[in-house]
């Protein structure tokens, strides 16, 4: 049976369809609307043009860039699988598309209600009951989650705050973690972003609630006056899809941020991408890949800025052989001072003083880190070997660094 298209919105406002070709059935096509005009355009590598873009056998990069992954993707699977037995990502698109990360929305109607069902922050935060606050939140928020990754997350309205929030969209990511699998992983997250900002990073904004097995992490594409700005990761910037995240090297991501950063912000767009790398290769993060860095801008022909560092952790502390998400000078082990400082230099183009300056920063970075990681032992004393093991990596980071 055919599908219908679905529309889709930038600001709210109709630009064009997206929907499956009558010739081939593996063919998904997007097709602006008439009068739609180049700020309008859904994506940096997306012009508005008279003729179709095309994509065989899945959506669009930037499309498929906020589908749910994991156990959110599973979910929806299963809430709509007796309504929609042929399920695919043309019908998961459209179940979560009216909230998501970034500016566009999609709906199979003409018009589109952005609404997001409040949610009282403080009662994530000091959660102690035996309760699974997740499972209810997941039932509740996962139709409005238009957010990728495989941990579970949703997307959520900050719940009585008129005097910071003048749309009805969702304000905020909640993040949980399978404690067998991955334990204090939300702890970890909340260490190394920490880390992070010492490093001179900027980040998203992150809190851990008092149980630790939650994150409430700040929407950054979120402005004062409602509106959310664009943001695209490298994926889609690169013209790939989610599956191909661990594919590329870190000097693509580096071209690609000079192909599409505006010039007035690309020498700072250069240092905090050589920040963002050289903290994770430190801290031990495996997992840097394509759609962990993204760009931000309000409209298509406005000012393209770097985003935030998110979604920063140690992988090392559960892969203890893991390897980088991405080639640095075509290999994925972990590098050592010297091919740090040719990455540094290679990005920023600056002198080795200035590739010094860089190291130390995140040196620092990652000393604090370990600073936050011996407080939180002290504070939860059944934490004692999760905080041992993420300052053995952290250490093992910084000797690398030195030498």
């Amino acid at each position: 049976m055919k599908k219908p298209p679905v529309n889709v919105f930038v600001d709210l406002g109709p630009v064009g369809r997206l929907y499956r070709s009558d010739v081939a059935e593996e063919t998904n096509l997007f097709q602006y609307r008439e009068g739609v005009t180049s700020p309008q355009a859904v994506s940096l590598t997306m012009p508005v043009r008279a003729d179709q873009y095309d994509s065989i056998g899945g959506l669009l990069p930037i499309f498929e860039m906020n589908l749910p992954e994991g156990a959110l993707k599973e979910r929806l699977r299963l809430q709509f699988a007796k309504a929609i037995p042929q399920f695919d990502d043309l019908d998961l698109l459209h179940i979560v598309g009216s909230s998501q990360i970034g500016r566009l929305r999609y709906s199979q109607k003409e018009q589109i209600d952005p609404t997001v069902p409040e949610q009282d922050l403080q009662e994530i935060l000091t959660h102690k009951g035996s309760s699974d606050l997740f499972a209810h939140l997941l039932e509740r928020f996962a139709t409005y989650s238009g957010i990728s990754g495989i941990q579970p997350k949703v997307l959520v309205r900050e719940e009585k705050a008129p005097e910071k929030i003048t749309h009805r969209g969702a304000t905020h990511i909640i993040k949980s973690f399978d404690p067998a699998e991955y334990p204090e992983l939300a702890a970890n997250e909340f260490i190394c972003t920490a880390g992070a900002q010492a490093a001179g990073i900027r980040t998203a904004r992150v809190q851990l609630s008092t149980n630790r097995r939650f994150l409430i992490v700040d929407r950054f594409d979120l402005n004062a006056d409602g509106t959310y700005l664009g943001i695209e990761d490298f994926c889609v910037l690169d013209g790939r899809r989610a599956h191909g995240r661990y594919d590329g090297s870190y000097e693509r991501i580096a071209k690609r941020i000079t192909d599409f950063v505006s010039p007035k912000a690309l020498a700072d767009a250069r240092e905090q991408y050589a920040l963002m790398v050289v903290y994770a290769c430190t801290v031990g993060n495996g997992d840097a890949h394509l759609k962990n860095f993204s760009v931000l801008y309000r409209h298509a022909d406005d000012i393209i800025e770097l985003a935030p560092a998110y979604d920063i952790v140690s992988t090392q502390l559960y892969v203890r052989r893991d390897s980088l998400a991405l080639t640095m000078q075509e290999s994925k082990e972990f590098p050592h001072r010297s091919a740090l400082s040719r990455f540094v230099r290679q990005v920023t183009g600056s002198s080795r003083q200035s590739a010094a300056r860089v190291l130390e920063q995140v040196k620092l970075g990652a000393e604090a880190a370990i600073g936050e990681a011996a407080t939180y032992a002290k504070i939860h004393e059944d934490a004692v070997a999760f905080a041992g093991r993420l300052i053995a990596v952290v250490r093992a980071g910084l000797e690398r660094l030195k030498h």
